[in-house]
């Protein structure tokens, strides 16, 4: 475990989560961008509907925080819209979670196909569209497959290429396991509308 897990005190040191979740998104971006410049392969005349959906989850508390900061940085206005867009998904989503002006929707951050928190977007955001591969703690591996523009327009001349996304997840797990460590509970997993909606990212702790 790195010493910035172990020096992580009460209150939860927001600034060396942040720096450490920038540190990490930094990597990502490097792999992906090398590998869909190979390929390729781009995201360029896609509206997003696929990729950025309604319940997307963030289940760790760093990355909630980051998205937070992101939101932070927007003026009044963008934001004010964002959180009204917050407000009515989540309505959307208590009345009825299954229905279609919930189900229907994309997440509250794509606009008309960008997304508002590009330089802060989640870590699962920064790794869709290419085809995927984990290395499990028993040793085997879960395979996952690419976004239908990938699979239509990359994978029948490049059907062996994935990114390895084991040591991010496990990088992005240790940066968790300091937070737990702090607050004694697991994060609570929270979409991107629910983690947008708190007035105070302290509320996010778990």
């Amino acid at each position: 475990m790195s010493d910035r897990v172990i020096q992580l005190h009460m209150p939860l040191a927001h600034e060396d989560l942040a720096y450490r979740v920038k540190e990490l998104y930094d990597r990502i971006d490097a792999v992906y961008v090398s590998a869909a410049r190979d390929a390729g392969f781009s995201c360029a005349g896609c509206d997003g509907a696929k990729c950025c959906a309604v319940d997307l989850i963030l289940h760790t508390f760093a990355e909630q925080l980051y998205l937070r900061r992101g939101l932070d940085t927007l003026d009044a206005a963008r934001r004010d819209g964002i959180l009204t867009n917050c407000t009515l998904t989540l309505h959307a989503k208590e009345s009825d979670p299954f229905g279609e002006s919930y189900r229907d929707a994309v997440c509250v951050l794509n606009e008309a196909g960008l997304c508002a928190l590009y330089k802060y977007r989640p870590m699962i955001c920064r790794l869709a569209g290419i085809p995927h591969l984990i290395f499990r703690p028993d040793g085997t591996k879960r395979f996952g497959e690419g976004c239908g523009k990938f699979r239509s327009e990359i994978e029948p001349r490049l059907p062996d290429l994935r990114i390895d996304r084991t040591a991010f997840y496990r990088e992005m797990g240790s940066i968790e396991l300091g937070v737990v460590r702090v607050t004694g509970r697991r994060s609570t997993s929270r979409t991107v509308a629910e983690t947008l909606a708190f007035a105070d990212p302290d509320q996010l702790i778990p």
